[in-house]
């Protein structure tokens, strides 16, 4: 599915829980660290193993979606299987959705890692994933001292993805009144795919959505997360 982004900082690309919840809350995340690492108690892990990495970052999404105030994490274990199939340095998106900013070039204005971020819309030198020149940090090596700040970093990488769905969706709740929180989730990570696609309540980006449910649905059962009725 070839992205369409506005003037978002970032976007998807698509390729090709109450108790839970509560006790997340009441335990802080045990375990959580900013590498991703091994979360206890783990209410993502799925033991599916059909992809490398599907269960390790976990602790990021338990981490950034709390931050964020997402209501599913486990939706964003789905986009990450739709976008990158848990590939930390996937680097896709030839058609160069925000374009190519002023100096850039194509390469540095493609789509990069777990959720395929893209720098090139509305970058900010020095903000994340960006070097002080305000060119994308594209370090692969984990042992570089810019791994730290890279946008193939997970922590970044995720980070970002979440922070950019959570944007979308106060901007459809200011948008749209009345939707269900279900609503608006769609309508977000619809949004993170083609920025605009949204219309209504009803009317998102439903190409999208479902393979990303599709998943959704796959490691729900695996892990026994409670699906959000969407």
């Amino acid at each position: 599915m070839a992205r369409q982004c506005g003037e978002r900082p970032i976007c998807g690309r698509g390729r090709g829980a109450v108790a839970i919840r509560v006790a997340l809350v009441a335990v802080g995340i045990v375990g959580c660290s900013g590498g991703g690492g091994t979360c206890n108690p783990d209410p993502l892990h799925t033991g599916i193993t059909d992809q490398a990495n599907t269960d390790a970052y976990d602790c990021l999404l338990l981490q950034f979606t709390q931050k964020y105030n997402e209501p599913d994490a486990m939706i964003f274990k789905a986009i990450i299987y739709v976008e990158s199939r848990f590939q930390i340095d996937a680097a896709g998106c030839p058609n160069l959705p925000c374009g190519t900013p002023s100096g850039w070039s194509a390469a540095e204005s493609e789509c990069f890692g777990l959720m395929q971020i893209v720098p090139a819309c509305n970058p900010r030198a020095g903000g994340p994933g960006l070097l002080s020149s305000g060119h994308p940090n594209l370090t692969v090596s984990q042992s570089s001292v810019l791994w730290s700040t890279s946008i193939f970093n997970p922590a970044v990488n995720i980070e970002q993805g979440i922070a950019g769905v959570a944007d979308n969706r106060q901007q459809a709740m200011a948008q749209f009144s009345g939707c269900t929180e279900e609503q608006y989730t769609l309508m977000a990570i619809g949004n993170y795919n083609s920025y605009g696609s949204t219309k209504s309540c009803a009317t998102y980006n439903t190409s999208y959505d479902d393979v990303v449910l599709a998943r959704y649905q796959t490691y729900c059962a695996a892990s026994g997360w409670p699906p959000h009725p969407y």
